[in-house]
């Protein structure tokens, strides 16, 4: 018997070894990421000679490869886009050259007439122009301004040149293609924003979104934003397309085309953005956005996030040509200059996503602007603009303030309740609302206006997680005000202010227990959160602590000062908005003491008398 329960004991350990060590390796081989670096079919000369050619800016180094005439390097100069002494390259995909920044691609097979899409005799032969999406260009010109491309071959030219502007960040783009075959030919311009990052990079800290979680976006010319992330590709509530390759029809993944006119295509983080907008071109291009995800385990485990311009098929005739015309935006999402991107004539300012409340966020967004201008330090206009919002929404804070003081004037009679009914919880709630109607105390009336608040400072948080314009900005010992704090200090100096907070005010009513729970809890969450997230907010926090200590202490003085006798009988104070039962009680106080009095006086003239 028991060598039978030993060997099942045995069995059901080896089964145990093989599901928690072999059978996730297995399953994560399979599922780990491969290189993707060209679709099959597609590649005119995948081993052709590359030639780089550099742009240059005070802002930026660009490379753009004779390989798709696209993107491989886009390194940020300004020093405040340096991590650890390096520029910040924002082109994501320098291996993957179907996946570059700016790639231009002639065939669009989705946007086909119905009736041929997805055929194979439509994607090679004289249905399109070129038989090819990546080829191989000849570099014509460069001079650290301008990078110009030629491809030419019996059936099609095709010329293509990038070049700086005036604007910070910014890349013209020009395309023409000529049809040089007898007959008609079709093509369909594509011009693409990508980006890539891996499972490990968007994955976010604890309580802290990771700042490289990524969007596609597209932005209509009236100003309406879609903004999708790898879980929303679930959804149908978008016009899907399908893509088709040239040697078997391979299917990549949808295409989301959001409806309206496409003024803006993009890929953007919390700090940065990759965007491109149309200029001039022969029809109106529609924007779609695509992510790919290409594993889920492994170093290469990850995402390409792709936004495009798409324009509709164009028919040329033997000899005919077309020009096309766009502009990229590449850098930080500071709000000057996307509203000066463009032109300014595009909505590059939408891009900055601040949330539901972003009505209110811009607001506060402006004032910290503001603050900035008079006060060159990021550190200070935060505290300024935190004092600011505090100040205003005061009115709004002192009723709840009150009903945590006059809850806690109650605190003995609640005692005596919980200690009264403490086997018997229904009869403790209805004495205990009895109470409150009796001295006519509202716990949710104190409440519901401090509810009117949160919106600000959920738009305040918003603004201060995503604003570029405190990266890699120091402040007193912090080297990044979109960092933690590197040694610990502010978590701690926030959880100790949460603890003085509940000290001076704790929570009134309920139970006991419950009570001293949350004295400790609050202030030992506050800390963990604040561990993690960046120094911005913990100044916010701290900030919005101590002025929340203050706004105590000054209306609890007015409470007491208004609570005293007045000689005119006035309605000043607090005293004009007590309840008559209130009124009533001190009254009464102050006959037993008028009594007391009398009668210590009686006895002392006696004693003299005698």
């Amino acid at each position: 018997m028991e060598q039978g329960g030993l060997a099942r004991w045995l069995l059901i350990g080896v089964a145990a070894f093989i599901l928690i060590f072999f059978l996730p390796r297995q399953c994560n081989k399979e599922e780990e990421a491969q290189p993707l670096l060209y679709e099959p079919g597609a590649v005119q000369d995948p081993k052709g000679k590359e030639h780089l050619c550099d742009l240059w800016t005070s802002r930026f180094h660009a490379q753009v490869s004779t390989r798709g005439a696209a993107l491989k390097h886009f390194e940020l100069l300004t020093a405040k886009y340096h991590k650890h002494g390096v520029g910040i390259d924002l082109a994501t995909t320098p291996d993957v050259p179907f996946r570059q920044q700016l790639r231009t691609h002639w065939r669009n097979p989705a946007s086909a007439p119905d009736k041929d899409r997805g055929k194979k005799s439509m994607l090679k032969g004289k249905y399109w122009q070129l038989d090819y999406d990546l080829l191989l260009w000849n570099l014509v010109k460069a001079n650290g301004k301008t990078c110009e491309f030629r491809y030419a071959d019996d059936s099609v030219e095709l010329t293509k040149a990038i070049h700086t502007t005036d604007r910070p960040y910014e890349l013209a783009v020009e395309v023409t293609i000529k049809n040089l075959a007898k007959e008609k030919r079709l093509h369909a311009l594509t011009v693409y924003s990508t980006a890539w990052r891996t499972n490990d990079e968007v994955k976010g800290k604890m309580f802290r979104v990771s700042p490289y979680v990524t969007n596609v976006e597209c932005i209509q010319k009236d100003g309406s934003a879609t903004r999708l992330r790898p879980t929303d590709f679930t959804a149908k509530k978008f016009q899907k397309k399908t893509e088709y390759f040239v040697s078997n029809a391979v299917n990549l993944g949808d295409w989301w085309e959001p409806h309206g006119e496409a003024d803006v295509a993009g890929v953007s983080n919390a700090y940065f953005t990759q965007a491109i907008v149309p200029v001039s071109s022969p029809v109106q291009p529609v924007c779609q956005m695509q992510i790919e995800k290409l594993g889920t385990s492994g170093p290469l485990a990850g995402a390409m996030y792709r936004a495009r311009l798409a324009y509709p098929p164009v028919e040329l005739a033997s000899g005919q040509t077309r020009r096309y015309e766009v502009t990229t935006y590449i850098g930080p999402k500071e709000r000057d200059l996307l509203a000066a991107a463009g032109g300014g004539n595009h909505h590059f300012s939408e891009l900055i996503n601040l949330g539901f409340f972003s009505i209110i966020a811009k607001v506060l967004v402006a004032f910290l602007l503001g603050v900035h201008n008079v006060i060159p330090s990021w550190g200070v206009a935060i505290i300024v603009l935190t004092l600011t919002a505090r100040t205003l929404l005061f009115p709004l804070t002192i009723p709840q303030i009150r009903s945590t003081i006059k809850m806690r004037e109650l605190k003995p009679e609640i005692d005596a309740l919980n200690e009264r009914f403490k086997d018997d919880q229904q009869q403790k709630g209805l004495a205990q609302m009895e109470l409150w109607r009796k001295h006519k105390v509202n716990p949710l009336k104190g409440c519901l206006p401090q509810l009117a608040t949160m919106p600000v400072w959920f738009a305040l948080y918003t603004t201060l997680q995503s604003a570029v314009e405190l990266y890699n900005i120091p402040f007193l010992w912090f080297p990044d005000l979109t960092e933690p704090d590197p040694y610990f200090i502010l978590p701690f100096v926030i959880g100790g202010t949460s603890f003085l907070q509940q000290k001076l005010m704790p929570m009134a009513g309920g139970d006991p227990a419950q009570q001293k729970m949350m004295m400790y809890m609050m202030p030992g969450m506050f800390t963990v959160f604040m561990l993690f997230l960046p120094s911005g907010l913990g100044i916010y926090m701290f900030t919005n602590s101590l002025l929340g200590i203050a706004q105590m202490q000054i209306v609890e003085w007015r409470v007491r000062r208004g609570n005293q006798p007045k000689s005119d009988g006035g309605g000043g104070g607090q005293a004009g908005q007590d309840s008559d039962e209130e009124q009533a009680r001190r009254v009464r106080l102050r006959g037993k003491r008028k009594g007391k009095t009398d009668d210590d006086g009686s006895a002392k003239r006696g004693e003299a008398a005698t």
